[in-house]
């Protein structure tokens, strides 16, 4: 009896500290101000789009590297500095890519200024399920913010392709640093009938993507519903993203109902706040 008596007690008392425990982490997490949680949640949406749109870029001028089977060579008007460099291994089903925009800043036609290289790699047939593309840059910098990582684009159908985006890093031009990781499918869901007209494309997106923000806090969002983002529109047009930070509230970002405009909302701690979404 005495033996359960101590048994007892020990087992009130470390349940006892278990809830004080838990009570005291929930205080320090519920206790933060919605405000000031949204602001710094706003900022990691919108360095996350940062970080996904100098990635895609990549993609965007490498694609006239012949890698699109309707444009042949790049576009020398609207990259009028850069030279590419191609090598085929039959061997290995590789082609290799490299786009050089030399080392001082080239004024391009989409009114970006770009300097430094970017090599595309593409494994196997473009057009084929499981084929993929790999990414790398080299000293390069759009408008004076730095982009390094390595980018895999992966076929999963027609229409659909994985990329993952690891050890990715946007140099700042203004100061701090973006360093982002990602795992998303991106889906087209209109324009693929138009191969040679990319304004009327949209895409859905979903998965994960994670990193620090230019502050230096980090982040993970994880889809709730898919993106919705159209090349005639220069913000996401709609979906929603959990996004979950160490010791601190979850949230949701709402990008809106399909309307192409710069609103977007935080909603944390059961209040909505709303905030503007970078270009």
């Amino acid at each position: 009896m005495k033996l359960k008596s101590i048994f007892s007690a020990k087992s009130l008392l470390l349940l006892g500290s278990f809830v004080v425990f838990i009570a005291c982490k929930k205080e320090s997490v519920i206790s933060e101000d919605p405000s000031t949680a949204s602001s710094a949640i706003s900022t990691s949406a919108n360095d996350d789009n940062t970080a996904d749109a100098a990635f895609m870029d990549l993609k965007e001028v490498t694609d006239q590297t012949g890698l699109e089977a309707t444009v042949k060579g790049i576009d020398s008007t609207k990259y009028p500095c850069a030279k590419i460099t191609t090598t085929v291994d039959t061997i290995l089903k590789t082609f290799t890519a490299t786009v050089d925009f030399g080392l001082e800043n080239c004024l391009c036609k989409d009114g970006k200024y770009r300097r430094g290289k970017i090599q595309v790699k593409l494994i196997g047939n473009k057009n084929i399920v499981g084929s993929s593309v790999v990414y790398t840059t080299q000293d390069y910098f759009v408008n004076n913010n730095g982009v390094s990582g390595t980018k895999t684009l992966t076929v999963l159908d027609d229409h659909s392709f994985r990329i993952v985006v690891v050890n990715g890093k946007v140099t700042k031009a203004d100061g701090g640093v973006i360093t982002w990781n990602t795992d998303r499918t991106r889906t087209m869901t209109a324009g693929y009938d138009t191969k040679d007209n990319f304004s009327d494309d949209v895409f859905e997106i979903s998965g994960t993507s994670s990193g620090i923000n230019a502050t230096g806090n980090a982040y993970k969002f994880t889809t709730i519903t898919p993106l919705v983002k159209a090349n005639g529109c220069s913000w996401i047009k709609s979906g929603k993203l959990k996004i979950e930070r160490t010791g601190k509230l979850d949230a949701i970002v709402d990008y809106g109902d399909g309307t192409c405009d710069d609103q977007a909302t935080v909603t944390v701690a059961n209040k909505t706040f709303p905030f503007v979404m970078k270009h």
